[in-house]
């Protein structure tokens, strides 16, 4: 309880810091991977909130099993309700994530289409389905007290005190009834619990791999054939309509002349399309390389907890090891999205002064906190276009680590 808690609150300073930062960031929430961020960083502080209540929601009648239980059945719903919204909406963003990258990496969608087309379920799939479910919780008193997981979840209530009593009946010294809740929904919720336990990380999985499969493709084509290989074919003179060869006098001369500006102009085009190839695969290892980030962070948070919640349901033993690690692991998912969302900035600003900034600094500056540098002096007072001047390249890098802009997305803003 202790080790759950105590990780869950670092998750809630981790997940509130990143929802500053994204809001104070210069995108904010005009891009899909920030608002899809902001939704997995609400969902992650629903769930790390009722981590963080060192079981004290937990009914007090099973205070003999499950260390400072203290509540009662009303704050044990409450737990179980926000708890199991959180955590499916957790789970479900993370393909959202996912889904967003391979939208962008593979099949090179701009932010408009994002936006309108793809945006709302991405958003409302997790949202609905996890409200959905929930509600129905609710509704068949699926929300009890869990001894073996230490949480309110969704089982029927049946704890140790409870063995040789039918459903319905309360034990004397104790307030809640035995076999509390629907067998029905506690099957279908079952079964709902193993559906998105394994389908999502197959959904992680699968996705991550057809971008690597896309992105190594890219990589083998320009190789192999040129940037003309995904960005279309570069201008080539046509032997069909090339100006005729004319030995000698003006006809000679002319035909020097358009071979020179032809060739002029299939070499500007040339440099054009291999910059705009190498960018889109530049850009997509960009996009793939923070998925995987984040798909690792998934994985690392909610293995464990999935592992120990399918040994419950098939009534094995948990170990103990796997109990400690999943209350360690279960509630960082705030803490690993932070990470990753922060490390091109720390990159950044490490190496704004020359890579003399020690790591701490680095973090402090990508923060936006006011650090101090030998040799280093601001002149706070100074007017904007003095200070603008004055930053340094490796200042301004930061821009060119967000994703660049579909053309698409340029043309429309232009019009």
């Amino acid at each position: 309880g202790v080790t759950k808690s105590s990780s869950a609150i670092v998750s809630i300073i981790s997940s509130s810091a990143l929802i500053w930062m994204v809001l104070r960031s210069r995108d904010r929430l005009s891009t899909a991977y920030h608002r899809l961020l902001l939704g997995m960083s609400i969902a992650d502080l629903l769930v790390s909130f009722q981590f963080a209540s060192f079981q004290a929601m937990i009914p007090s009648d099973v205070n003999y099993a499950v260390w400072n239980a203290g509540g009662n059945q009303a704050s044990c719903i409450a737990q179980g309700f926000f708890a199991v919204f959180g955590w499916s909406c957790s789970l479900l963003y993370s393909c959202s994530l996912n889904i967003f990258s391979l939208a962008i990496v593979k099949y090179n969608k701009p932010e408009r289409y994002i936006r309108t087309k793809m945006e709302p379920f991405l958003h409302g799939v997790p949202i609905l389905h996890s409200l959905a479910f929930c509600i129905l919780g609710l509704v068949t008193q699926g929300f009890n007290g869990n001894v073996v997981l230490g949480e309110c979840f969704l089982p029927v209530y049946d704890p140790p005190h409870c063995i040789g009593y039918e459903d319905g009946q309360v034990r004397e010294g104790f307030e809640i009834p035995c076999g509390r809740g629907s067998d029905a929904y506690a099957a279908f919720s079952y079964a709902w619990a193993l559906v998105l336990s394994f389908g999502t990380p197959i959904t992680v999985v699968a996705t991550l791999g057809m971008m690597f499969k896309h992105v190594s493709q890219l990589d083998k084509r320009i190789t192999r054939y040129g940037a003309a290989a995904i960005s279309g074919d570069a201008p080539q003179q046509n032997a069909d309509t090339a100006a005729p060869t004319t030995v000698g006098g003006i006809g000679g001369f002319s035909s020097r002349v358009i071979s020179s500006v032809a060739s002029s102009v299939g070499s500007t085009f040339g440099r054009s399309f291999r910059s705009n190839s190498n960018e889109r695969l530049s850009n997509g290892r960009r996009v793939m390389h923070r998925a995987i980030a984040y798909s690792i962070a998934y994985l690392l948070t909610w293995s464990w907890f999935i592992a120990m919640m399918v040994m419950w349901m098939v009534r094995a033993p948990v170990p103990n090891a796997l109990d400690y690690i999943a209350s360690i692991f279960s509630p960082l998912q705030g803490l690993f999205n932070l990470m990753i969302f922060m490390q091109p900035k720390v990159m950044t600003a490490k190496r704004s002064q020359g890579g003399n900034l020690s790591w701490c600094q680095a973090f402090a500056k990508a923060f936006g906190l006011p650090i101090r540098t030998a040799g280093t002096y601001r002149n706070e007072n100074a007017p904007p276009n003095i200070v603008a001047a004055a930053r340094k390249p490796s200042e301004v890098e930061e821009e060119k680590m967000e994703i660049q802009p579909h053309p698409q997305d340029i043309n429309q803003n232009s019009n």
